[in-house]
């Protein structure tokens, strides 16, 4: 798991990086062609259909996947990496509240307290000016990045029933195809020349997402999925280290609490999860 979020956090360090001169859409197209190149050669190694099983529901995990992935994007233009970052991770915890609504999941007390915590994090994250009397980040991109957490969690949860027909990969390909397909019209509106450098980090994000992906996948067959979630936000310290070293962004006190309490609320709110069903199989979460 560390290794993959390793991962994760480079591909959003890289896409940070040429967020403000390649298109978002753009960037989403590259990575989803590099993803879904490298998933079919796989799928095909394991000799296992490409298509797969439940295609309805698989069109739907890359549909909110890519625009999960748009949104994280996008807002790495105007957020420093490590609130971006921490906003998409509001995730886990929403896609408790949604499995609960859609696939009638249990809500137990210990999944609430959790909730509200990823909530008061999120507020000290963004610190709103009728609050702390400040205004840090970009208002916009918050809603933004809030609706890429939403997208994402009903990924995760469409993820969590899909293990149930297809393989872990065929899931992976999907996103990858799905996204690539989403994003063109998008590139046909706008688009950039990427020089060699940027050709090479548009090529590096989908290999990165790729290469953590799998990782992750594996990670979640070895591990209950609350103890590998648990450690999936180290990719927050990543994002955090990037920031400080590579744009010089220091996250105040306020910031860091935040990050905190929304890992803390996370873990919490799988831990809880984990409790009410000992037997679910663990599934990928990640966008």
């Amino acid at each position: 798991m560390i290794v993959s979020v390793f991962f994760f956090s480079l591909m959003s360090l890289l896409a940070k990086l040429i967020s403000t001169t390649i298109p978002t859409g753009q960037i989403v197209l590259v990575r989803g062609v590099v993803g879904s190149l490298l998933a079919y050669w796989t799928i095909r190694t394991l000799r296992i259909p490409v298509w797969g099983t439940n295609k309805k529901l698989l069109i739907f995990r890359g549909v909110t996947g890519f625009g999960a992935l748009m949104c994280f994007f996008w807002t790495l233009i105007y957020l420093p990496l490590a609130e971006a970052t921490i906003l998409f991770y509001v995730s886990p915890c929403l896609a408790a509240i949604i499995a609960t609504i859609i696939l009638r999941e249990p809500l137990t007390m210990g999944m609430v307290i959790g909730f509200i915590t990823c909530i008061l994090g999120v507020i000290f994250v963004i610190q709103p000016e009728f609050i702390f009397n400040v205004q840090r980040l970009h208002l916009p991109s918050v809603a933004v990045g809030i609706l890429g957490a939403i997208l994402a969690a009903l990924a995760f949860v469409s993820v969590r029933k899909l293990r149930e027909t297809d393989h872990a990969m065929v899931i992976i390909f999907y996103f990858s195809f799905v996204s690539a397909l989403a994003a063109t019209p998008f590139v046909a509106i706008h688009y950039a020349i990427p020089s060699p450098a940027e050709w090479l980090i548009l090529i590096g994000i989908g290999i990165c997402t790729h290469t953590a992906q799998v990782f992750l996948t594996r990670s979640l067959h070895r591990e209950p999925t609350s103890r590998a979630m648990g450690m999936s936000y180290i990719q927050v310290l990543f994002a955090v280290a990037w920031g400080v070293v590579i744009f010089g962004d220091y996250p105040n006190l306020l910031s860091l609490a935040g990050m905190m309490l929304v890992a803390g609320g996370s873990v919490i709110t799988a831990q809880r999860r984990a409790f009410t069903h000992p037997d679910l199989p663990p599934s990928t979460h990640s966008p």
